[in-house]
């Protein structure tokens, strides 16, 4: 199986940006009502000097910016939902569920869209499956084709154990002792993450670094048998990493999992299926079919 990332966090950045200006747009108060006797467009949003920036102006350039690409996402989603319920095709949370392991297993540290917003990151998930399950639908694939594939790339098909982890990275044993010692007296992690720790990647993230897998390179022994010591929510002592010293906070394990054929089948067949495919993996192909009308026309 090919997994493929890319569209995933392409679509996940979407789907935030699209919540958000759906929400500027809905809190946008009626060009003719009025707030304190001054008209809601020409509410102040900032000023620069003497020079005012109003509330219309921000929206109107927030519509410009990503107005056809949000409603198009928007579109997309409900035609995807549309279609899929007129062929009678599903995809269950389960398949979700397992898309989303196999990823997070393959990226870990600075995929900011991927790993802070779970719920986001599952509904792109859902809505690619089901594109994928309806381009493929007059696709056939033999039992036989599916298990050759499998047996090639079982690996594919395995979990690691890995720990999702925030880190504080120090220079030498006092720091670190220091860092210890405000975390016993209640300070973030986060923060002090932010302000003490050198690792430039991960320290502007509150120290997230995301899955990492135990046999990995990036956990030594030691590290290995100090996370698995500790409870969930709980941080680490200083463990010594080449010239450093980490302190980690376990935040969640994902447990070593091989998937068997059964279990991986309908992605398999997706899989072999879509290699078949002339047709563009993209919702605009069933926008005829969905009877789309849009504000920017009949072009997609």
């Amino acid at each position: 199986m090919k997994i493929k990332p890319l569209p995933l966090l392409i679509g996940a950045a979407l789907l935030i940006v699209t919540n958000i200006v759906t929400l500027f747009l809905w809190l946008k108060p009626e060009a003719s009502s009025s707030l304190g006797g001054i008209k809601a467009g020409s509410e102040v949003v900032a000023t620069v000097g003497d020079v005012s920036v109003t509330r219309e102006e921000w929206l109107y350039s927030l519509e410009q910016k990503y107005g056809e690409q949000e409603l198009k996402q928007l579109i997309n989603q409900k035609v995807i939902g549309k279609v899929a319920k007129k062929y009678d095709i599903f995809v269950s949370d389960k398949e979700v569920d397992q898309e989303y392991d196999l990823i997070r297993s393959v990226y870990n540290s600075f995929d900011e869209e991927y790993t802070d917003d779970e719920e986001t990151v599952k509904v792109q998930i859902k809505s690619d499956l089901l594109l994928e399950e309806l381009l493929t639908k007059d696709v056939e694939v033999s039992e036989e084709e599916m298990k050759t594939f499998y047996k090639q790339n079982e690996e594919m098909y395995s979990i690691p154990k890995m720990y999702n982890l925030k880190q504080i990275k120090v220079s030498d044993e006092s720091q670190a002792g220091q860092v210890i010692k405000e975390l016993k007296n209640g300070s973030s992690f986060d923060v002090l993450a932010m302000e003490r720790s050198t690792d430039g990647q991960s320290a502007h993230l509150g120290g997230e670094i995301g899955y990492i897998p135990a046999d990995g390179e990036l956990l030594t022994p030691d590290a290995v048998k100090e996370l698995d010591s500790l409870k969930e929510g709980e941080w680490s002592q200083p463990v010594k990493f080449e010239s450093d010293y980490v302190i980690y906070l376990l935040e969640d394990v994902m447990k070593e999992r091989k998937y068997s054929f059964d279990e991986v089948k309908s992605q398999i067949r997706r899989q072999l299926a879509i290699e078949q495919v002339e047709t563009p993996l993209l919702p605009e192909a069933f926008w005829e079919e969905a009877e789309v009308e849009w504000f920017y026309g009949t072009e997609q």
